[in-house]
């Protein structure tokens, strides 16, 4: 091809490669913008984490855990608490005796509490008594 003909086609040449332009200009922007779309998802991800961690820290940094955890002494009646301890952030407890009533109660309990259990176990003594022995952190 020579510069005349090139000349010739001159309009068509230019509308072909604005065409090329308009292609690349709309795949970068779709791409811009899809980019864009995961970047903000990522970002509300992380807030979404970072607030979970928060009300985590505080549910479990609460200081008054160790004064709730003295409810498991008196909502058993005193008989049936056989040893109840609680020093350094460490709580054990053994009752003897429980009817399904109690034990369903201490155990509800303990679920609601924001406490690392390490030992629950429950035996059988009987027809319908059962015997409980508790470990757990904070």
């Amino acid at each position: 091809m020579n510069m005349a003909s090139l000349k010739r086609f001159q309009g068509e040449l230019i509308l072909l490669f604005s065409l090329i332009f308009v292609l690349f200009a709309y795949g970068y922007k779709y791409q811009s913008k899809a980019y864009v779309q995961s970047e903000k998802q990522s970002i509300e991800k992380r807030i979404t984490q970072i607030s979970e961690v928060s009300e985590l820290k505080r549910l479990w940094g609460d200081k008054k855990i160790g004064k709730k955890l003295n409810n498991f002494k008196t909502i058993i009646p005193k008989e049936k608490v056989k040893s109840f301890e609680k020093r350094s952030h460490k709580m054990s407890a053994s009752y003897q005796g429980l009817s399904v009533k109690e034990l369903n109660k201490v155990v509800k309990q303990l679920f609601k509490m924001p406490v690392q259990i390490t030992t629950l176990s429950i035996e059988a003594d009987g027809k319908e008594r059962y015997n409980m022995e508790l470990k757990c952190k904070w």
